[in-house]
């Protein structure tokens, strides 16, 4: 039944699982907000469909309604679910043309629908586990999408707290990629928000020069906060699930061999496999949204190319204010024309 994969059909399906992922966080916010939820899942599943068609080389000269997608493939192979996509399609309907809010009920059904359409298709169809989709072949941050992959091999074993170990470092390297650039010579990110503030900077702040220099402590404290706080919203990451994600996830610091630590607490030990799913899908997404600020590094750094070393200094020009219109010609009535 299914044909290999190629390496867009592996992408396209990485965003289907995207969009749904995205559906199952807006379905827990409040409600009127939860509605969106309706509109990422049918987005989902349009997009999959299509992907389908395509996958099982079904001739398909412009999309079909959406419920008619089950008549069109049926000849390949029998689609489920189709009364339940019906009712998840005239949700959208009334949510998008009528202004009808969906009921709680109606999203969290829809999120089962889909969850069961899913994982019953896509091994049939395409031959892997829906959830098996990596989203991580979305990413244009080469230390990121390392990190990642190397937290997922710990959340396989289920080694919770050492996979999101590997989410924090992923979520750092996501931050610094912007801050440094591909060339950490060239002019200064507008991601960075100055140089970092480390322990040993002069004035100590730390053991006792803490008790003495209380003002500079705090000052010192907000700046370090305020710093990455500035670093994730210039990139568009969404600042309160970045606030869930540094309290559930432990935070992990360097050391001077080259290791990084994190304290086995408690809460650390109790973290489960959703939080660990939580945890991923926030970190893939803000690295997509991040990606936005690929295209400013890259000018900079060819600006920073072209400028760099040049052989005659540049010179410089001043400002004249508006090109002073060119004369009108004068005609007289005798001139030919």
């Amino acid at each position: 039944m299914s044909h290999p994969l190629a390496p867009h059909t592996v992408q396209r399906l990485a965003y289907v699982r995207y969009l749904y992922r995205e559906g199952i966080e807006q379905s827990r916010q409040p409600a009127p907000l939860c509605s969106r939820a309706i509109t990422s899942f049918h987005d989902a599943v349009e997009n999959y469909l299509g992907i389908v068609t395509q996958h099982l080389r079904i001739d398909v000269n412009k999309a079909p309604e959406f419920i008619a997608y089950w008549a069109l493939i049926k000849e390949k192979f029998e689609l489920p679910k189709k009364d339940s996509m019906k009712r998840l399609n005239d949700a959208r309907v009334a949510l998008k043309h009528n202004g009808t809010f969906p009921s709680k009920h109606q999203i969290e059904q829809a999120h089962q629908t889909l969850d069961d359409f899913f994982a019953t298709v896509t091994p049939k169809v395409f031959g892997v586990d829906f959830d098996s989709i990596d989203m991580v072949d979305l990413l244009t941050q080469p230390e990121v999408v390392r990190l990642v992959r190397e937290a997922r091999t710990h959340a396989d074993i289920g080694d919770y707290p050492m996979a999101m170990a590997g989410l924090v470092l992923a979520f750092d390297a996501l931050l610094d990629h912007y801050a440094r650039g591909e060339n950490p010579v060239a002019s200064e990110s507008p991601f960075k928000f100055g140089a970092s503030l480390y322990f040993m900077d002069e004035p100590r702040i730390d053991g006792a020069g803490a008790h003495t220099n209380t003002r500079l402590k705090k000052l010192s404290d907000f700046a370090t906060s305020a710093q990455r706080a500035l670093q994730a919203i210039s990139l568009g990451i969404d600042y309160p699930s970045l606030a869930r994600f540094r309290i559930i996830a432990p935070p992990v610091y360097g050391h001077g061999d080259g290791s990084h630590r994190f304290v086995n607490l408690n809460s650390v030990q109790a973290l489960t496999a959703e939080d660990y799913d939580w945890a991923s899908h926030f970190v893939i997404e803000s690295a997509l949204r991040a990606s936005r600020a690929d295209e400013i590094r890259g000018i900079q750094e060819r600006q920073f190319t072209q400028n760099w070393n040049p052989h005659e200094p540049f010179g410089e020009r001043s400002w004249t204010g508006p090109v002073d219109p060119a004369p009108e010609p004068e005609f007289s009535a005798f001139d030919e024309v």
